[in-house]
């Protein structure tokens, strides 16, 4: 009896099993860092700050170019 019991109890919680926040295929379109790549938890928060450290570079550069566009606007309105 208590091992229908048990048996009714695993495949219960495995019916109503709850989602812990691991990263899915649609979450991650761009960088990749599952939590079942065999990557330890450690190796993904490098990834991740790596990721973090290149797109604050590219967004600096972007504003950089941004900046320097707008100054080139500018001189051109002035030569009209």
């Amino acid at each position: 009896m208590k091992i229908v019991a048990l048996l009714t109890l695993i495949i219960s919680m495995t019916a109503f099993s709850t989602d812990f926040g691991y990263l899915k295929k649609e979450d991650q379109v761009y960088y990749k860092n599952d939590s079942f790549e065999g990557s330890n938890k450690w190796e993904r928060i490098d990834n991740n700050v790596k990721e973090i450290n290149k797109l604050h570079g590219e967004i600096a550069s972007m504003k950089a170019d941004i900046a320097q566009l707008k100054k080139e606007m500018e001189e051109l309105k002035n030569k009209k």
